[in-house]
């Protein structure tokens, strides 16, 4: 029993230590106070907090307290999208496609944007369906799109009501057959995703 709180002790304050760090992180880059936030965001990192690799990216890419470097960036939020971290891969896939401190390559945008898509952000959901109706980065694939874009408006009544025009747009070009099997891999993506949690 006493070994059993010892090791409840240790996880408690391993995980009080890890969120420290973090929240350390962020008050002190509110304020500006980059070299504190640096130094405690490091440290977040060396214990695997994604979120923080991501705030330490932005630190990079932005110039804030250190010297410029969208090389350490990219890696800094590559970590962090490895780790779960749906922005981070959302970033790459917007750097990648804009060229924004990266060589511009639609097929690592297109990329990104399905790992975060896949880790559940909304826009990146989206922008996955249109690379895929347009083929940008990837080969073609309607039924491929009409499944992202099928997610996508399961987002909530704001994303239904910005896209919804959008979609019946592109689902009008599809076939029944096409827009039937994009909606099945929907809701099977979605039921798998909902029996993780």
């Amino acid at each position: 029993m006493k070994q059993f709180a010892w090791i409840f002790m240790l996880c408690a304050t391993a995980s009080a230590s890890f969120a420290g760090n973090l929240e350390e992180g962020l008050k002190a880059h509110e304020q500006k106070h980059y070299a504190v936030a640096m130094r405690a965001f490091e440290k977040a990192v060396q214990t695997g907090n994604s979120e923080a690799s991501r705030r330490l990216g932005f630190m990079y890419y932005h110039g804030e307290g250190v010297a410029q470097d969208s090389k350490k960036a990219v890696a800094l939020f590559e970590r962090a999208a490895m780790g779960g971290d749906a922005r981070s891969a959302a970033n790459l896939g917007t750097m990648y496609e804009y060229g924004m401190g990266v060589e511009q390559d639609d097929i690592r945008a297109a990329a990104w944007y399905r790992s975060a898509g896949e880790l559940g952000d909304p826009q990146s959901q989206l922008v996955t369906s249109i690379t895929l109706y347009q083929g940008k980065g990837v080969a073609k694939d309607r039924v491929e799109a009409a499944k992202w874009w099928t997610i996508a408006m399961k987002n909530g009544p704001t994303w239904e009501a910005r896209f919804r025009p959008t979609i019946e747009s592109a689902e009008a070009k599809l076939t029944i057959d096409e827009l039937t099997e994009g909606r099945r891999r929907a809701s099977e993506w979605i039921a798998a995703r909902v029996a993780k949690q």
